[in-house]
């Protein structure tokens, strides 16, 4: 430090002081007038020849009380006159052993702390109690930290008993001096271990916030919260820390951050000066939600490093410059800065700046207007671009449909009288209404005319809006299965709530956030939630490859949207046709191994002549197929271009459904479904977290299959968002289960952003629509889950089915699991025999141990 400007902050007195190591002198300065980049004052009074100093403290309560750190260690404290010539030395405390002080503070109870560097046989930190008669003889009223060097020490404003000082360059440590036990070796109340140990300074507006930066050469600084702090002996490297920060990469040379300073006027604020002159001001915030606590599919920094785990984040940095006037752009802008403080409100002009003093190289003092951001941009209503910065705004017109007769022009009316008023608890039939096509829409107006046209929470209407694009039209297709088994606690066993989980957090029992998922304070176990859900949908036995977990995938089974009947099945497959999907409904039967109805549906399309005789159905009705056939579904399989018969005839070729899964020929749904029946428990686990770890990386919609609306989709629909632009259909999706299910941050970013847009598009009844039905969706799940559980009791929940039927080598034909007798033995499993036989009981098929 060779100076440093201080604002006062004693009542409405508007003065600064100068401290200037080079010519050892103090200086008191009045105000007289705060311009817009210069200031107005006159000097009150100056001492000099004072002793070498290394640290200073100017007294929070008198303004005419400053203590001076010596470079020999002891502390000297002056009384400044208003007088020149008058201030007088008061005091002088003295120190064993000579060694420089690093700093010093005043408490508002004028409780005084010196903080020295390291000797062996004495304390680095003196209390000094400077109320009254004090003379230079008085001795320390505490003694902390034998032996342990320490760099700065503060007192927090409105606790003056309570200081803050970092210790043996790797700790900071909190005393309260009301504690009669510290001493020479006391330990401090609070402890945290870092390498930002230099110039704490502590938030006016918010005490529990302090910040301290880095060494010498290092430009990094950490925001610390004081509750988070633990008493450990050693503390933690992140005990109480909500904010680390680097300044490395914004510089090539070596920078030292030498000033720190907390805004008075506004929470969060914090400037930050440097060693080559910069000064640069930041605002810090807090997050309404938490953050995402898993970081399975995020980005790997190469560096090393954990997720940030804080609900504190720096908004914007910028620097601060000095403000150009009276044709001194050149040189302002050439100036560099040595000290800074910000400027009380007293001094603040009418602007939405607020002011900082700035003490420059050359003894120049000015002020500097730091805005409250560089810039901000948004869409006005009228889809004008509005760009403000400072007290200058700049508008540029983008609005799609403007009127040529006038040169601004207004952009379209919103015509909203043909949107439905859709309950969202309810599934309207208003999707039948004729609509136009939006698929040959511009992209950026695609969002627009969907919303127009009732984009929002009937799954229904959204696939036919989005007809076309099949990737949206599976993604509602899901969403509408997830909310139908979702509806009036279908989802609840016991005390758990598996609303919206998909196919994979079934399997592997993970279902999130379990603090938004447990009821009554119970106690159930997830494994005993699928079991006793399997059991009151009443669902059939399993039948297919051996497993332990029969009910675990039924209940995927269920989610994928297999129908376990043939009524229900030959209904689908009709559907399908309908559609135009003929191979595709012919694969469905086969699928659930029915071959007489794909033979039927087959026959019926034939004579109709819907699709042309190719001869599958001679391949079909085969039991066992020689070469010659074989090679005949090969060439056919390579001539096709239809995705549902190049998997039927790949299936034919081999006789194996895991032949087919390898492949993309049949979508997602259809392979999980396909590996829940014919992989072991080992290879479903692997298949299911490929297949989910894919579609997140990809951003593939039909993922939602697997993750659910739980907080695995919100990282797939993140990549989504970045690969497509489609905010719309994000918001809309995970509207669903945000926030009664899921607590992540980025949704409410993402629903901002599309109330925004939906202002630029002047929706103004769509968005209140918007809000409406989704406070009626979280006020239903939320009294749903109150309500008394659908499930068994858990006897006859744990129960398991027969397992006589599931090896397929024994299925019978011709008939399907609703004309199976209900026999419900208990079913013993792999897993018991372990049990019984002393091995360690596995957990759910994920392989976790319970």
């Amino acid at each position: 430090m060779e100076a440093a400007v201080r604002w006062s902050s004693t009542g409405d007195r508007r003065r600064f002081l100068v401290v200037d190591t080079s010519d050892s002198s103090l200086t008191l300065n009045v105000v007289d007038h705060v311009g817009h980049c210069n200031i107005e004052y006159r000097q009150i009074t100056r001492y000099t020849k004072l002793p070498g100093f290394s640290a200073f403290s100017w007294s929070p309560v008198q303004d005419s009380l400053v203590v001076l750190g010596l470079v020999s260690g002891d502390a000297t404290l002056i009384r400044l006159g208003e007088a020149k010539g008058t201030s007088d030395i008061i005091a002088t405390f003295r120190v064993k052993q000579q060694r420089k002080c690093n700093s010093v503070a005043l408490s508002s109870q004028h409780w005084l702390a010196v903080a020295l560097d390291k000797t062996r046989s004495d304390v680095c930190l003196n209390i000094y109690d400077v109320n009254g008669d004090i003379s230079s003889s008085v001795e320390p009223v505490r003694r902390l930290c034998a032996a342990e060097q320490v760099s700065s020490v503060r007192f927090f404003p409105s606790s003056p008993h309570e200081l803050v000082a970092t210790t043996q360059r790797s700790f900071i440590r909190i005393y309260d001096l009301r504690d009669s036990y510290i001493g020479a070796g006391g330990s401090a109340s609070l402890q945290a271990s870092t390498r930002h140990v230099n110039n704490v300074s502590i938030d006016s507006l918010d005490e529990h916030y302090f910040a301290s930066v880095g060494s010498t050469a290092d430009p990094s600084f950490t925001v610390w919260d004081k509750r988070w702090m633990t008493s450990s002996a050693f503390g933690g490297s992140n005990s109480g820390s909500v904010l680390s920060v680097s300044l490395a990469g914004e510089t090539t040379h070596p920078t030292t951050i030498r000033n720190v300073r907390w805004s008075g006027n506004q929470r969060g604020r914090l400037a930050l000066g440097t060693s080559r002159g910069e000064v640069r001001a930041m605002d810090i915030k807090e997050a309404a939600c938490s953050v995402p606590r898993d970081s399975e599919y995020l980005p790997v920094n190469p560096y090393g490093g954990a997720l940030w785990q804080n609900t504190r984040y720096m908004a914007q940095m910028r620097n601060v410059r000095p403000s150009s006037c009276k044709g001194k752009e050149d040189k302002a802008e050439s100036v560099p800065i040595s000290s800074f403080d910000w400027i009380s409100s007293l001094a603040v002009d009418r602007t939405d700046l607020q002011r900082m003093i700035v003490l420059h190289p050359n003894h120049e003092v000015n002020v500097i207007g730091v805005p409250s951001a560089n810039f901000e941009a948004q869409l006005s209503s009228r889809d004008d671009f509005v760009v403000v910065s400072g007290d200058h705004s700049t508008i540029t017109a983008t609005g799609h449909d403007r009127s040529p007769a006038k040169g601004l022009g207004i952009a379209k009316p919103w015509d909203s009288s043909t949107v439905s008023d859709l309950g969202a608890d309810q599934e309207a039939s208003g999707h039948d209404v004729q609509t136009p096509d939006v698929s040959q829409w511009p992209s950026s107006l695609l969002p627009r005319e969907r919303c127009r046209q009732g984009y929002l929470f009937d799954c229904h209407r959204n696939a036919t809006i989005v007809c076309g694009d099949w990737q949206l039209e599976r993604l509602w297709e899901i969403v509408h299965r997830l909310r139908t088994h979702s509806a009036n606690d279908n989802m609840v066993h016991g005390s758990l709530d598996l609303s919206y989980i998909g196919v994979a957090g079934l399997w592997a029992e993970q279902m999130g956030n379990s603090t938004r998922r447990s009821l009554h304070g119970g106690q159930t176990r997830i494994a005993d939630a699928i079991v006793g859900l399997a059991v009151s949908m009443d669902l059939p036995a399993f039948v297919g490859e051996r497993t332990d977990f029969p009910e675990h995938r039924q209940l995927c089974l269920a989610i994928c949207g297999w129908q376990f009947t043939t009524e229900t099945l030959e209904a689908e497959c009709q559907q399908l046709i309908e559609r135009g999907l003929y191979y595709q409904a012919i694969v469905q039967a086969v699928l659930h191994d029915y071959k007489h109805i794909a033979l039927n549906l087959l026959r019926t399309l034939i004579r109709s002549r819907t699709i042309p005789n190719i001869g599958l159905g001679a391949l079909l009705a085969s039991d066992d197929m020689n070469e010659e056939q074989r090679e005949m579904c090969r060439w056919m399989a390579a001539d096709t271009d239809e995705p549902a018969l190049k998997a039927l005839l790949a299936f034919l070729t081999t006789g194996d459904w895991r032949d087919v899964m390898k492949t993309t020929y049949l979508h997602l749904g259809y392979r999980v479904a396909l590996g829940l029946k014919y992989l072991n428990d080992t290879e479903l686990s692997g298949f299911l977290q490929t297949e989910t770890a894919r579609a997140v990386r990809n951003g593939d919609l039909e993922g939602v299959l697997l993750t659910g609306l739980g907080e695995q989709a919100m990282k797939l629909f993140q990549t989504y968002i970045v690969r497509t632009g489609d905010l719309q259909t994000a918001v809309l999706a995970t509207a669903i289960s945000n926030p009664r299910y899921v607590d992540d941050v980025r949704w409410e970013m993402w629903k901002e952003t599309y109330f925004e847009q939906m202002q630029t598009w002047r929706a103004f009844n769509e968005r209140t629509k918007f809000t409406v039905q989704h406070a009626r969706l979280a006020r239903s799940a939320a009294n749903g889950s109150c309500s008394s559980s659908l499930s068994q009791p858990p006897e006859k929940a744990r129960r398991r089915r027969s397992g006589l039927f599931n090896n397929k080598a024994t299925r019978p034909h011709g008939a399907y699991w609703d004309r199976l007798p209900d026999m419900r033995t208990p079913h013993v499993t792999l897993r018991h025999l372990r049990a019984l036989a002393g091995h360690t009981q596995s957990g759910g098929p994920g392989g976790r141990t319970q």
